[in-house]
């Protein structure tokens, strides 16, 4: 509690339990004047405890205060709050339990709430650059996955034969269309992978998605580059135009894929992410 020298006004605080039912008598360290001070009345004896009921602080029934001396917590205040939040839950209950047409109606959902420190920690680079290579992965999966079922060796040497009068080989063939769809595929699985390494945040993983990274800036154009020449060797007529829009779809697609992913891999070596990599 606060006391003041009725002398010189000097100001301290003294612990409640500290001043016996009958006052305490002390001396002003400025003035050296001598007064008595004695213990406020509280307005009722039910709010004056020995165990603190927010800390469990006890005076074991020598000193009752309703003020905590260790936490500060004012008992009447505590116990007023803890009888209001069992009121609020006693009517929840009931409403809960209200009958509706003669039946019980289900009891209120319980509603989940989301802190902004777990929606924060969701939306770390990290965690939406692992989301981002798992979804590349699904999609290149699935990709391959259907063009492997789709892939009919018989069907594409017939076609070819309708436009050529030469035959293709089975593994001519699948070399020229098949092979795609198995480099789609394993593409799919190993960037899978390396996105959940990512995700745990292990030092492997941001070594493999770099390496990732780079491989794809080089494969998506060399693809683009092969898919050229077997244009430019195949049994059809080429015009000017053909050359040009292929060549300029080459370029078009690296830039359109490299220079982003050429940024993404500088921003893994930067702070923001090598500080929660896993040694």
């Amino acid at each position: 509690m606060k006391i003041s020298c009725p002398k010189c006004n000097a100001s301290g605080t003294l612990p409640e339990h500290e001043i016996p039912e009958s006052g305490r008598f002390i001396t002003c360290p400025r003035c050296k004047e001598g007064f008595t001070v004695t213990r406020p009345r509280s307005e009722s004896n039910v709010y004056r405890v020995d165990t603190c009921p927010s800390c469990g602080y006890s005076t074991f029934g020598d000193e009752p205060f309703s003020a905590c001396p260790k936490c500060g917590v004012v008992v009447k205040t505590f116990v007023e709050r803890q009888r209001e939040e069992q009121l609020l839950k006693h009517n929840q209950e009931l409403l809960g339990k209200k009958h509706t047409n003669g039946e019980l109606t289900q009891p209120l959902p319980e509603v989940t709430t989301i802190s902004v420190t777990d929606i924060i920690n969701n939306l770390h680079p990290v965690n939406l650059i692992s989301w981002g290579v798992a979804a590349v992965a699904v999609v290149a999966f699935c990709l391959g996955l259907w063009g492997i079922i789709g892939f009919d060796t018989v069907k594409i040497q017939e076609s070819l034969l309708l436009e050529s009068d030469e035959q293709f080989s089975r593994l001519s063939v699948f070399l020229h269309y098949g092979l795609i769809h198995w480099v789609k595929l394993l593409y799919g699985i190993t960037a899978m992978a390396i996105a959940v390494m990512f995700m745990k945040r292990l030092k492997l993983g941001l070594r493999a998605l770099s390496y990732l990274l780079r491989t794809t800036i080089v494969l998506v154009p060399m693809l683009y580059t092969i898919t050229f020449i077997y244009w430019i060797i195949g049994p059809i007529s080429h015009s000017i135009s053909g050359y040009f829009i292929n060549s300029m779809e080459i370029i078009f697609i690296g830039a359109l894929v490299g220079v982003p992913l050429y940024l993404l891999d500088r921003y893994l070596h930067e702070r923001t992410i090598t500080s929660v990599v896993k040694l």
